[in-house]
């Protein structure tokens, strides 16, 4: 029996464990030696507090980008570290279900699974994350019907018609939540002239993050004065924020638009009936909910945990056995 479910994004590793429910979410991230050995020095919150703050012989890696592992062994140190946190006994037998993007090609497959054999896991199965993302946030699925999912991680965005029997259509894209981010870097570098770095602009995000044109909220940021170089604090108000998060969500809008013509009349007519669904760390930006009614014309379902909702979907599918075998990936 699979044990457990792994979300092992480019942002955030979220890890579902049978019996316990979710057990781990923390950044994705390491902190490693540059030198000849590239010991690994702090991984996940530890690792993220350094980010922006490392010595010269230190280097911060994300060993999975854009929804694929770019290190394998900085992603098995690190994976590793995270399953010793919830199994802190020897891997013995272990065995789990890993959530990869739409239309993963077998190459990327491949390197899930070498990272899961340094870590000791025995048996690995793999799910695309809109069906674990629907089943996550309890959508009534079957093979007949439809639903239409947007899933905004961290380094990809997910967007596809799925039923039980897989994905109808769907198309996974290299930028997310993160994205987001780097624009507020620029952003602020260019109508503030300070040079903020990414925990500030994730700050940022979260803090007043608005497609609300008339949001008020602000937020005090400090950086380093780009003409200058010297320390400065500057105050950012979120309606000014808007132009700059917007632009994300409306590339991946665009980009479900286009999807959704592309239907078949019988599935269009069930998205019209259901609207679409969204979901993903992405999906908690402020007004995202009215914003994408508009845009859509049709009923927009918020999931409660978007960040979570992969995992937890894993989580489910690894508890019923017959749900498992028929939402699993051949490779």
């Amino acid at each position: 029996m699979i044990k457990f479910a792994i979300d092992f994004d480019s942002a955030y590793t979220n890890i579902y464990k049978l019996g316990s429910g979710l057990v781990l979410s923390e950044p994705t991230v390491a902190a490693v030696d540059e030198g000849d050995k590239y010991d690994v020095k702090a991984i996940g919150q530890e690792a993220y507090k350094l980010i922006g703050k490392t010595a010269k012989n230190t280097k911060i890696v994300f060993p999975v980008f854009e929804g694929e592992i770019v290190n394998e062994r900085v992603a098995a140190k690190t994976l590793e570290y995270f399953l010793k946190k919830v199994k802190p006994e020897k891997f013995e037998s272990m065995s789990a279900l890993f959530a990869v993007p739409c239309g993963t090609t077998a190459d990327m497959v491949s390197k899930y699974k070498n990272v899961a054999r340094e870590c000791g896991i025995k048996k690995c199965v793999f799910a695309e994350s809109p069906i674990l993302a629907a089943i996550g946030q309890r959508i009534p699925l079957t093979d007949a019907t439809p639903c239409f999912v947007i899933d905004m991680a961290g380094g990809t965005t997910n967007v596809a018609a799925v039923t039980l029997d897989g994905v109808i259509a769907g198309i996974s894209v290299n930028f997310g939540g993160n994205k987001i981010s780097a624009d507020i870097i620029d952003f602020v570098a260019e109508a503030y002239g300070l040079q903020i770095g990414l925990q500030t602009a994730e700050r940022l995000k979260k803090e007043i993050g608005s497609l609300d044109r008339n949001d008020g909220l602000t937020a005090l940021v400090n950086g380093r004065d780009m003409e200058r170089g010297t320390p400065r604090a500057i105050s950012v108000c979120a309606k000014d924020l808007v132009s700059t998060v917007s632009a994300y969500y409306d590339k991946v809008a665009d980009l479900a638009l286009e999807l959704l013509k592309k239907l078949p009349p019988e599935v269009s007519a069930a998205m019209r009936h259901e609207g679409i669904y969204v979901t993903g760390g992405a999906s908690d930006v402020y007004g995202l909910e009215k914003y994408y009614a508009d845009k859509f014309g049709m009923k927009v379902n918020m999931a409660e945990n978007g960040l979570m909702n992969v995992a937890l979907g894993g989580g489910i599918a690894i508890g019923n056995v017959d749900l498992l075998k028929k939402i699993t990936l051949k490779t």
